[in-house]
């Protein structure tokens, strides 16, 4: 295993170059990497393929994460940091003890590569945690990938991160300002969630076939000009006393109504 490397300071550029990349979206958006703290996510990237640049645990803790750090690669550095230092490094009030630092990957992804896979497109979802929460649900229903549009909040922001619980790491997320070439690879699959009165319950829809699905901000919605592309306005039914759900609980039931109707088409294939 590499030998330690010590940070004591907090004016070490390291500390600070990772607090400045938790505390603006600015700096961390020209920035080609990213932050990840605790072991969960830590884990969930080793698994998924992605090793880490660096890790930098809280003195005293070093055996706590010895399953992870064992299973780093060798050119990962590992940085033990004083704990008043370390809060530095930390987004949580109540730090993990453990913080990874990646090179991001970017993607450019095409509509043609994903022909045969759901899709989702995200308008204005400024929310942190409701963007992270559909990445998850998303990267649980097997989306193909999760297209941002303009005014989402940032993909790789810590909270999104967080929520995300590990999507980022199996699920292709891009950030879009066109979504017309999407819309055009997908004629006649277009769906977009809406409390119009003309909305069709989504019971009612055979979702067997893939889909892009429009999913909008709270309150505002899915953009006018983008609903009139869809080719069909979707609506929860909701026999309750509440007018709306949370963007991510639809996004949960929208995608998960999909996979419930292609599973029973399964199963009636295997039993026929």
């Amino acid at each position: 295993m590499n030998a330690w490397q010590e940070i004591r300071s907090r004016d070490n550029p390291q500390v600070r170059a990772i607090r400045r990349w938790l505390n603006e979206a600015s700096f961390r958006k020209r920035e080609p990497w990213l932050v990840l703290e605790g072991d969960h996510l830590l884990t969930a990237a080793l698994q998924a393929g992605w090793m880490p640049e660096a890790v930098f645990v809280e003195e005293g803790r070093e055996g706590r994460f010895a399953p992870v750090l064992e299973s780093l690669p060798p050119a990962c550095a590992r940085v033990r940091v004083a704990s008043p230092v370390f809060r530095a490094l930390a987004a949580t009030e109540t730090p993990a003890g453990i913080v990874a630092r990646f090179a991001r990957r970017t993607l450019a992804l095409a509509p043609q590569e994903l022909a045969g896979r759901d899709l989702v497109l995200l308008d204005g979802v400024q929310e942190p945690g409701n963007v992270g929460a559909i990445l998850r649900t998303a990267a649980a229903a097997g989306v193909g990938a999760v297209l941002l549009g303009p005014g989402c909040a940032d993909p790789w922001a810590p909270k999104v991160l967080r929520a995300a619980m590990g999507a980022h790491f199996v699920l292709p997320i891009a950030t879009i300002d066109d979504p017309e070439p999407w819309f055009a690879a997908r004629r006649g699959r277009v769906f977009a969630t809406a409390l119009a009165g003309k909305a069709v319950p989504l019971y009612a829809l055979d979702l067997k076939a893939p889909a892009l699905w429009l999913f909008g901000a709270e309150g505002a919605g899915v953009r006018p000009e983008w609903l009139a592309t869809a080719d069909a306005c979707v609506r929860i039914p909701m026999p309750g006393a509440m007018e709306s759900l949370n963007v991510a609980a639809a996004a949960a039931v929208c995608l998960f109504e999909a996979v419930r109707q292609r599973l029973c088409q399964a199963k009636k294939g295997v039993v026929s």
